[in-house]
């Protein structure tokens, strides 16, 4: 549930289509596993585009929301709970990508 709402993350330019898609999914999914405020989202749909820098060993070194729908002091505050576990989950698999663009469209 958790990539869907934000299922909106878009991968970076230097990744292919398919590449990418199935990374971001798995990153998506993994923030998910971590994200407590999922089993409350039930019926709720929104996205949320996310900017994630990574170090090279995978960690989430910075977190930029670049846009929330709809656009409600609620649905940022989950896009920013999202971000939270998104850093917490960490490190992910990146294949040698430095940053990237995620979207999460919830439910995923």
């Amino acid at each position: 549930m958790i990539n869907r709402i934000l299922g909106v993350l878009v991968i970076g330019a230097a990744t292919t289509a398919s590449a990418g898609d199935g990374l971001s999914r798995h990153i998506l999914e993994r923030a998910a596993s971590c994200w407590p405020t999922q089993t409350a989202m039930r019926g709720i749909s929104f996205s949320a585009d996310v900017r994630v820098s990574f170090t090279r060993e995978g960690q989430v070194s910075a977190i930029q929301i670049i846009d929330v729908a709809p656009q409600t002091e609620t649905f940022k505050g989950l896009a920013k709970d999202f971000a939270d576990a998104l850093k917490r989950c960490g490190p992910y698999v990146t294949e040698g990508k430095g940053e990237m663009n995620l979207n999460l469209s919830w439910p995923l």
